[in-house]
């Protein structure tokens, strides 16, 4: 098949969405589709997949939206291509596979994230007049309720339900294929070459650590993790937390300060080799109020961590409650959240998680996404085949 891929930034290393549409673009490759790539950014990884540049205003925001959506429909047009996937903000596809989840949906767990009354209303008002926000509030509804798309992929059995509740798509039209993960990458196994390195590295002893990675501090619970952490300092155990991902850590050494738990916060900022330090912690926490599906929770199970993660977050389908982790229905019960990490304390218990965790992972390769995606692909180009062979028949002459 001739598969063409959008999405605005197509760079692995950033992991997420990115490093998602990566693997699977080298999947299909592997397999011998003729995989092209359209993106504003991209890093070339792979000289089997086509790229393809799609030039974007880049200021102010607004325009960059709609100048990647005009720019993005005019390039794939020419490519007469089986399957066109998008996976952020474009059009003009027949498979759409939304990373980013259900733009009301985002928004309303938005504003929750803002814990100040008054700025969380002053968001609400600035957002209803927001030029940028009610284009990407047109664009969401017109890429779930295109006629021209014919299947829908969502990554959770949570955005199934997000797309069913907001857009009223016929749950015929929606396939749900959880992210799959590179499941040689991330292993247990990895443990032995690279936990005692990492730990000497951070001068981290036999603590118990527990792993946070984001890109969003703010969305994704970093302050609700903070104020579980000080529970736990107060009740005296031991352990260190790794920060890992970008954003402004300012505000959050000050709340770590107030909690007289900052000097069992280290924050690492982006790195590289993510695996590495999956291997030297013990359990990950990703208490977020909205992640269609965490990649970071499949990298863990993978990596036989133990995961704690909230209701919002799409990959708490993935988790049996108790076995391999937990799921918090309050992102911001920073009291529960504690309690539940401090389960993890307990060797035999941790160990008994891994385990499962593992098991789990191992359940969702990515060479399983790839069938399952090219399964979808496969239906929509066998019902494109049979709608044309239709408008032939009644074209035919009597």
């Amino acid at each position: 098949m001739k598969i063409a891929l959008n999405i605005y930034k197509f760079l692995p290393s950033k992991g997420g969405g990115e490093g998602y549409l990566a693997g699977l673009a080298n999947q299909l490759a592997d397999r011998g589709h003729e995989v092209h790539v359209f993106a504003h950014d991209w890093e070339s990884h792979n000289n089997r997949i086509h790229f393809h540049t799609i030039p974007a205003i880049r200021y102010p925001k607004f325009l960059k939206e709609v100048s990647f959506v005009i720019n993005s429909m005019r390039a794939m047009k020419k490519g007469d291509f089986d399957i066109i996937q998008v996976v952020g903000r474009a059009l003009g596809m027949n498979v759409f596979n939304p990373h980013c989840g259900v733009e009301r949906a985002w928004l309303k767990q938005n504003y929750l994230a803002t814990k100040n009354p008054v700025y969380r209303t002053l968001k609400r008002i600035g957002s209803f007049f927001s030029l940028r926000q009610n284009f990407i509030l047109w664009l969401d509804k017109r890429q779930y309720t295109d006629p021209k798309v014919s299947r829908i992929i969502a990554i959770s059995d949570m955005i199934k339900n997000d797309i069913r509740k907001y857009h009223h798509v016929d749950q015929q039209k929606i396939d749900v294929v959880y992210n799959g993960v590179n499941i040689r990458r991330f292993n247990p196994s990895n443990r032995k070459n690279f936990r005692e390195v990492i730990r000497k590295r951070l001068s981290i002893g036999e603590e118990c650590v527990i792993l946070y990675i984001s890109n969003n501090f703010r969305l994704k619970g970093l302050s609700t993790l903070i104020r579980a952490l000080g529970e736990l300092k107060r009740s005296h155990k031991d352990f260190k937390a790794l920060i890992i991902g970008r954003g402004k850590k300012s505000s959050y050494c000050k709340l770590a300060k107030k909690l007289n738990c900052i000097e069992n916060l280290i924050f690492l900022g982006h790195v590289n080799e993510i695996e590495k330090y999956y291997a030297a912690s013990d359990v990950s926490v990703h208490p977020t109020l909205y992640d269609s599906c965490s990649l970071v929770v499949t990298e863990a199970l993978a990596s036989g961590l133990p995961v704690i993660t909230t209701i919002y977050d799409g990959a708490s389908g993935l988790i049996d409650d108790g076995i391999d982790g937990f799921v918090m229905r309050d992102p911001l019960d920073y009291r529960k959240l504690a309690e539940k990490i401090a389960v993890f304390f307990h060797e035999e218990l941790r160990q008994k998680a891994s385990v499962a965790a593992r098991k789990k992972a191992e359940q969702y390769p990515e060479e399983e996404n790839c069938d399952k995606v090219l399964n979808v692909y496969r239906e929509v180009v066998n019902n494109s085949g049979e709608i044309h062979s239709t408008r032939r028949l009644t074209h035919v002459p009597t």
